[in-house]
């Protein structure tokens, strides 16, 4: 499979954009597909496609899918640089799957917000949405969701500007992710209401991206301290 995306990647660029997009959405349904018979318990509606609390339903449901697809960007992006991503996935698909696994959390995550315009229970406006700690529902933690949009919308545009600012600072850049998932996380875990339900997601999510962390990072030293030193040479009268 590798061996085709690698000569997709060659041959055209946009070959390669539509053939990950295509993978990213089969696993989107089918993240989307599991979410039902989690969220089932949770209301006893017959006809929830009718219900006034559809809304309320599909911002819930959308903003679990959007941080498992964030939590999943997030660990591709810590295993873009280690041995295993680097043997086995081409680098042009491992970018482009980062790419667009980022993108894909950031519409959900519009997507989470927008839809609260058409809830009855709490009122928001686009200005509620678009200006952070001004809605009507605990205006502080969804607020942080607000600015980790922003962050997360920011960082998904600098793969455009990659080739611009160069690889390293690109890399730099993305440091900034680590604070966008951790606000989304507070989010999630300070303002949703099924906290409970989903505690094991942010648990589970959390330990993968530390344990992944510390693992680049101890990499990182060992590497740097095995590479060879350049050899002095002796100063000359």
């Amino acid at each position: 499979m590798w061996t085709i995306l690698s000569t997709t990647a060659k041959k055209s660029p946009i070959s390669l954009r539509l053939l990950t997009g295509l993978i990213a959405i089969e696993l989107l349904l089918l993240l989307w597909g599991l979410l039902p018979p989690i969220l089932a318990p949770m209301t006893d509606d017959s006809a929830l496609w009718a219900s006034e609390k559809l809304a309320w339903y599909l911002t819930r449901s959308s903003g679990a899918v959007a941080y498992i697809v964030l939590s999943a960007s997030t660990v591709w992006g810590l295993l873009l640089s280690t041995r295993v991503i680097k043997e086995w996935v081409p680098g042009a698909v491992a970018l482009t799957m980062h790419e667009t696994l980022s993108w894909l959390a950031v519409g959900l995550a519009a997507f989470h917000a927008l839809v609260l315009l058409f809830d009855h229970y709490y009122t928001y406006t686009l200005s509620n949405l678009l200006i952070p700690f001004t809605g009507p529902y605990e205006p502080l933690w969804v607020g942080l969701g607000t600015l980790a949009f922003y962050l997360l919308l920011l960082l998904s545009a600098t793969f455009y500007a990659r080739r611009w600012i160069g690889a390293k600072r690109w890399r730099q850049l993305h440091y900034l992710t680590f604070g966008a998932y951790g606000l989304v996380t507070l989010h999630g875990w300070l303002a949703g209401t099924d906290s409970a339900t989903f505690g094991w997601l942010y648990g589970a999510s959390a330990f993968i991206i530390i344990f992944l962390t510390v693992y680049r990072v101890i990499a990182t030293i060992g590497s740097a301290q095995t590479m060879p030193q350049p050899k002095r040479q002796r100063a000359t009268d």
